[in-house]
């Protein structure tokens, strides 16, 4: 199913118990039940997660699981927002090693196609950490890596998304240096607080490659807090998202809470306030 405009979605997850210690994994005993949950809410999707820990029983990966994928969204009107690789934080498609980094590539690959095969938008690659961009070097290896991985997308009618860590400037330079239609940009609005960027100064420069929104508040200090509880400024970002007439979606990755569930409503309210008031027209 197709995704409305200005859609509202949640990071899968986000609406059942974590797995071990991790804030954010693919839920493997839970994953099918969060469809209902979700729908239950108000949610329009669900962004899928995998990361190497669920990367061998992911339904993503494969024919049954891609079914079983399609019949809990259309059961419950819940659209596939897409996935987000947190397998390239792990696997940078920029290291140092050409072997691994050849992995790294194939690995991605065979996520596009799994994308591909089940019509989601995009695939959304967090190179952050470990997989940072900051280096001339690694934007040079991710360039090449795009070489690859971009053809493939544009096949399958997959766009590649990117969430990084690098000045707005810089981040704008990459996307216009690679230059291909299917590469576009996730914005975090807590990681932007985090890294200390200014909505003024950032929107207005990424704005032309933006495709996906993750609503997430942070301070300088603390990463990740409840919505509205931090330093992000999100009437600031949802103007200029509105000005732009920005009607892709927005996808929730806040905090975790005790009761995730009930957050998750408190966090749906809040965001889906922000987007009426500022996109009216799409709301």
């Amino acid at each position: 199913m197709r995704l409305p405009p200005a859609s509202i979605g949640i990071m899968q997850g986000r609406l059942v118990p974590k797995v071990g210690d991790r804030v954010q994994s693919f839920p493997v005993d839970d994953w099918e039940r969060e469809f209902p949950l979700a729908a239950e809410i108000g949610f329009d999707s669900i962004e899928l997660t995998i990361e190497m820990a669920s990367w061998d029983i992911h339904p993503l990966r494969t024919a049954d699981g891609r079914k079983r994928l399609d019949r809990l969204a259309s059961a419950n009107g819940v659209a596939l927002a897409g996935v987000c690789c947190d397998t390239v934080m792990e696997r940078p498609l920029t290291d140092s090693d050409a072997e691994a980094r050849g992995r790294a590539v194939a690995m991605t690959i065979e996520l596009i196609d799994g994308a591909g095969a089940i019509g989601l938008p995009m695939i959304e690659l967090p190179v952050m950490g470990a997989a940072s961009l900051k280096e001339p070097a690694a934007q040079d290896r991710f360039a090449t890596a795009m070489d690859t991985l971009l053809p493939r997308a544009e096949t399958l009618g997959v766009d590649i998304l990117v969430e990084s860590d690098l000045p707005p400037a810089d981040l704008a330079a990459l996307m216009r240096r690679i230059g291909h239609p299917r590469l576009g940009i996730n914005y975090d609005t807590g990681n932007s607080t985090w890294f200390g960027f200014d909505p003024d100064d950032e929107l207005p420069q990424l704005m032309p490659y933006l495709r996906n929104v993750h609503i997430k508040d942070c301070t300088r200090a603390d990463y990740s807090v409840p919505l509205g509880e931090g330093e992000t400024d999100f009437v600031r970002i949802f103007r200029h998202l509105g000005d732009a007439g920005y009607d892709r979606g927005f996808v929730l990755q806040a905090a975790r809470q005790a009761d995730d569930v009930g957050a998750a409503r408190a966090y749906f309210g809040f965001t889906r306030a922000l987007v009426r008031c500022y996109a009216p027209e799409v709301a």
